[in-house]
């Protein structure tokens, strides 16, 4: 006598899950057991083709079921890909220019996710109209909106900015300067292809020396003093506190101690949503139908 074996929907979900790139799977089956959809969640790190293969090996090796490819669809979504924190990111670029005086107000707009939030830091300049000094107030502009996020003294400064020519493309070369508190000078270059505007170029060519270096820097408000210790009106928040202490009042001690205790009492953590799926009904592994409706499919 021949030993049926059964297998369950809720145990093949179980065994995709565990394939590499898969974070949620759910699969579909008709009222004798036969499998007919197979949906999966991935991330952006695999080709979508290559799970499909590790899905149909995965049933074949586990339970000798085979899966026509066709029935397996696949969704890749971002959020499962770890974002790099301390890196800045472009988000915007705006250029007015007056024809009367001839000169172009340049506002560029950068992001950096921090702690699952996503600010937007601004930075403007205001450089003649000509290609050679817009090019050098966009790198201007982006510097001021970078250092938006740093602990003075610590700031980028442009010291040059390039177009040239490499192979069939144009590019954008970016030299940087970092000032550190020791008033120590470093220089960093960043490099971007044009590929739909040469001002948006420079902005990525200056941000790809910026992030060399960012992320190691000291960052503001890590700490940051609390409004409530602030002389008459509440200063703007920011690092420019302990780069000129202010002369209104003279009690450092008392808002650094204040400060590590609002920073101890912020500590908080969010808890990740489960998802649960429903039992379902089990699937026949050695069945005749099953396997005459597959090979008929």
């Amino acid at each position: 006598m021949s030993e049926r074996k059964t297998v369950s929907v809720k145990d093949i979900e179980s065994l995709l899950v565990c394939l590499p790139g898969i974070q949620k799977t759910r699969v579909v089956v008709n009222d004798w057991g036969a499998i007919e959809e197979i949906h999966i969640l991935t991330g952006l790190g695999r080709n979508p083709k290559q799970i499909v293969r590790d899905v149909q090996s995965a049933l074949k090796a586990q339970w000798d079921i085979t899966v026509d490819r066709r029935k397996v669809s696949v969704a890749q979504v971002r959020a499962g890909m770890p974002e790099p924190s301390g890196r800045l990111r472009y988000s915007g670029l705006e250029v007015k220019t007056d024809a009367r005086s001839g000169k172009s107000e340049i506002v560029v707009i950068l992001e950096r996710s921090a702690d699952s939030q996503t600010p937007s830091y601004v930075g403007k300049a205001v450089a003649d109209s000509t290609e050679v000094s817009t090019l050098l107030g966009v790198a201007r502009a982006t510097c001021l909106a970078g250092n938006l996020t740093l602990d003075p003294p610590n700031a980028f400064f442009v010291d040059d900015v390039s177009t040239l020519s490499i192979g069939q493309y144009q590019a954008v070369a970016v030299l940087l300067d970092l000032l550190t508190p020791r008033r120590n000078q470093e220089q960093m270059v960043g490099c971007a292809l044009v590929k739909r505007d040469l001002r948006e170029a420079c902005v990525r060519a200056t941000l790809d020396a910026m992030n060399r270096r960012i992320e190691v820097l000291p960052q503001k408000g890590t700490l940051k003093a609390p409004e409530a210790s602030q002389a008459p009106e509440p200063a703007e928040p920011g690092g420019q506190q302990a780069a000129r202490p202010a002369p209104q009042q003279g009690a450092a001690e008392p808002a650094s101690q204040q400060t590590a205790a609002q920073l101890a009492r912020t500590a908080g953590s969010a808890g990740a949503p489960t998802v649960t799926s429903p039992d379902k009904p089990a699937l026949p592994m050695d069945s005749e139908e099953p396997r005459s409706s597959r090979a008929g499919q």
